[in-house]
């Protein structure tokens, strides 16, 4: 660390890296990135090139034998991700991981035993705990829970009863809409990726264990395909539950991700990352939320009439992928700042190694249980591990 700068390296140099992680490292206040690493020669060089980063290369031991390198990026095919955090972790160097942070249990088990004995920092990117939308969303339900006020014209029977035992339990509904043919078959290969549920839903499943926390997960029950569309039902063990409904044949042009938390008579809904909307107390209603890269929008409804605007003007939206951005926040940015200042103030990772193990280990799980037919326990020894 240089005067409380951190210098980074970038493992991995994809289609992915390119959208995030090469933007938000290069832009960052407090960061220097020195190296890009791909295992392609000349993807690393046009890299390199691109982002104006002083060395690139397709070895990333010589990233780890740089004794000026303060932490790495991997946003690397998932399987390779546990020796490069060993190698890492051995040379005392932080790590942000991209999400899954393991592809199995014991990979993850491998991951935060090397973090523990080393006392590196640890990140990973489950970005949607630290997206400003899911953060006001969460405030503004807990917000009510804690003192719960309705409108005067809410329906009640006129000899008001008592909540029966399951009646006011928060539940979370994420529906999501996706467009395969953005897929990769590195992501849905058995050994590099593992499919949607281990390389997309984490997301989802971490979500969830950020929102109910304390609670911990104690039953899961998951239908449909591993690898493409699935839905998954996770219960907590305070009663709070969460269902998810993950579809790979929807479309871009409409927002991918849609979340609806219902709890005490209380509507929490999120569209898009860019509005949320309150119902059902005094005082709610409509909150809003800047794109991480792209135009001024005021709400969903905006976003996507400009979002149609963007794509009647060119025939392939790729194309404009890289040269006028148009992303929503959901997070990337602002946990990469919560990573840099756990290192500078050798505070708590904004997402750590046991949060990471726990979105890999739920997603097995769900596996299990499709490839099952059953409704599977979560028992509490697993996601809370015992690492020497």
């Amino acid at each position: 660390m240089k005067k409380n700068r951190l210098v980074a390296a970038q493992i991995g140099c994809g289609k992915f890296a390119y959208i995030q992680d090469l933007v938000n490292l290069t832009t960052h206040p407090d960061v220097d990135l020195k190296w890009v690493c791909d295992i392609s020669a000349d993807r690393a060089e046009e890299t390199a090139k691109r982002f104006h980063v002083p060395h690139a290369t397709t070895d990333f031991m010589e990233i780890i034998a740089d004794s000026e390198v303060d932490f790495i990026k991997i946003a690397t095919s998932h399987e390779v991700h546990l020796p490069i955090v060993q190698a890492a972790a051995k040379a005392g160097k932080h790590v942000f991981c991209e999400k899954p942070m393991a592809m199995t249990d014991r990979e993850g088990y491998l991951i935060m035993q090397e973090v523990k004995r080393s006392g590196i920092k640890f990140c990973v990117d489950l970005n949607r705990r630290m997206a400003p939308a899911m953060i006001a969303l969460k405030n503004a339900w807990q917000q009510h829970k804690t003192k719960p006020i309705h409108n005067p014209w809410r329906y009640v029977e006129g000899n008001p009863r008592k909540p029966l035992p399951e009646e006011n339990l928060p539940h979370l509904n994420i529906r999501i809409q996706d467009e395969s043919s953005s897929y990769g078959l590195i992501h849905l290969a058995p050994l590099s990726g593992g499919g949607e549920i281990i390389g997309e839903s984490v997301h989802w499943l971490d979500l969830a264990c950020w929102l109910f926390a304390p609670a911990l997960p104690c039953e899961i029950t998951a239908w449909g395909s591993s690898r493409l569309s699935h839905g998954i039902y996770l219960k907590f063990t305070d009663g709070a539950s969460m269902t998810l409904d993950f579809s790979c044949s929807g479309t871009f042009d409409y927002p991918k991700e849609q979340y609806e938390l219902t709890d005490n008579a209380a509507l929490f809904r999120s569209l898009g990352f860019v509005e949320n909307q309150y119902y059902g107390f005094p005082g709610a209603g409509r909150e809003f939320f800047p794109l991480e890269h792209g135009p001024v929008v005021k709400g969903q409804d905006d976003m996507i009439a400009k979002y149609f605007q963007r794509v009647q003007e060119q025939k392939n939206i790729k194309s404009l992928e890289n040269s006028e951005p148009f992303v929503q926040d959901k997070g990337h940015q602002s946990m990469l700042d919560g990573f840099v200042k756990a290192i500078q103030n050798d505070t708590k990772s904004p997402c750590t190694e046991l949060d990471g193990f726990r979105a890999t280990y739920l997603a097995n799980r769900a596996i299990a249980a499709i490839e099952s037919h059953m409704t599977l326990p979560i028992p509490v020894e697993k996601i809370t591990p015992c690492i020497l």
